[in-house]
């Protein structure tokens, strides 16, 4: 009995440690984890629980006109464990996007983070181009840093510079958040 008691503590525990294992290693696993945010986000919207926040900046730009920036982050609560912070919730980002246009010129980001760690596993970045084509990058990141980049048209922006983003914007919306 003591037998069976032990194995089925083993098989419950195994995929919380593997889930906590950190930062996926493969492009496969990366993908996976985005399909899974994406299923995350589609359950927010039908349970009508919406753990986003949207911000929208509008501003008159001189000789372009009006340029847009809409960043939407999609977040999990967590409860505080800091004893002096009792009954506070933590927010921990998972997906971010951000869209931007000025004048008929449109980028389009999308930041996946691990959610046991907060860091960015994979990035993809698109830029409309002069000749009304489309520039796109993605990045995949690993324990080791980056796994692979998948680059169609030219070069939006490095990995380095895109990592970079993803931790600022990261870190600009749990602020928000953290009113």
């Amino acid at each position: 009995m003591k037998q069976l008691l032990v194995i089925l503590m083993l098989a419950l525990a195994w995929p919380a440690a593997a889930w906590q294992d950190g930062l996926p290693k493969t492009v496969k696993e990366i993908r996976q984890r985005y399909a899974e945010a994406h299923q995350a986000i589609a359950q927010m919207d039908e349970n009508g629980v919406h753990n986003q926040v949207t911000l929208v900046v509008q501003r008159n730009m001189p000789a372009s006109g009006l340029r847009t920036v809409t960043l939407t982050c999609y977040f999990e609560e967590y409860q505080d464990e800091d004893e002096e912070m009792a009954g506070n919730m933590d927010y921990l980002p998972f997906f971010l996007t951000s869209r931007s246009n000025i004048a008929v010129w449109v980028d389009y980001e999308e930041y996946l983070f691990d959610p046991m760690s907060g860091n960015p596993i994979f990035i993809f970045l698109q830029r409309d181009t002069e000749d009304g084509g489309k520039d796109e990058t993605r990045y995949y990141f690993g324990p080791d840093g980056l796994i692979s980049e998948n680059i169609k048209g030219e070069r939006v922006m490095s990995s380095g510079a895109a990592y970079q983003a993803a931790i600022h914007l990261r870190d600009s919306m749990i602020e928000k958040m953290s009113y």
